[in-house]
């Protein structure tokens, strides 16, 4: 009887490898399109970003800089000049949610800001990071209050005093 157990071992590994092997293949696929949409029902893209540490609790303030923002490094331009999206969340790997108050560890705050002092903020969305490292966030954000203001795509930003 044990001899016939150790000569089914071997297929009974590769069962198990076998039904294994599909596991793990349900991620979240995103578009690679840039970030981009629309503030204050005018069309915005996305050029880069920059992160500085706001807070003890480690949240970051991002600032996504458009394209009509002449930037060679984004750590340069602390406060962007023209229309912009912002955010306040602790960088994590993971899914974010956005929220009026980024006030939990899973909730990110993000603001369309669109005139010196005029800013108005998401209500809905969401925000997948999935590379972080010291310097570097690259994720996704869905981030939504109606169809003046929403944007969505791929990110990448530069944390600048980290």
């Amino acid at each position: 009887m044990l001899f016939k157990a150790k000569e089914c071992f071997p297929l009974l590994l590769l069962a198990i490898a076998t039904f294994l092997s599909g596991c793990g293949n349900d991620e979240i696929q995103l578009p690679q399109n840039e970030l981009e949409g629309t503030i204050n029902g005018e069309p915005w893209s996305y050029k880069s970003a920059n992160g500085y540490l706001i807070s003890s609790n480690f949240q970051y303030g991002i600032r996504f800089l458009s394209s009509e923002e002449s930037v060679s490094d984004p750590c340069t331009q602390p406060s962007p000049t023209i229309t912009h999206v912002s955010a306040i969340f602790r960088p994590a790997m993971g899914s974010f949610f956005v929220a009026p108050e980024a006030i939990d560890n899973n909730q990110v705050k993000v603001v369309f800001e669109f005139a010196p002092g005029q800013s108005i903020t998401a209500t809905s969305g969401f925000m997948e990071v999935y590379a972080i490292d010291i310097q570097v966030v690259i994720g996704y954000l869905q981030a939504v209050l109606d169809d003046d203001y929403s944007v969505e795509g791929s990110f990448e930003i530069r944390l600048c005093n980290g």
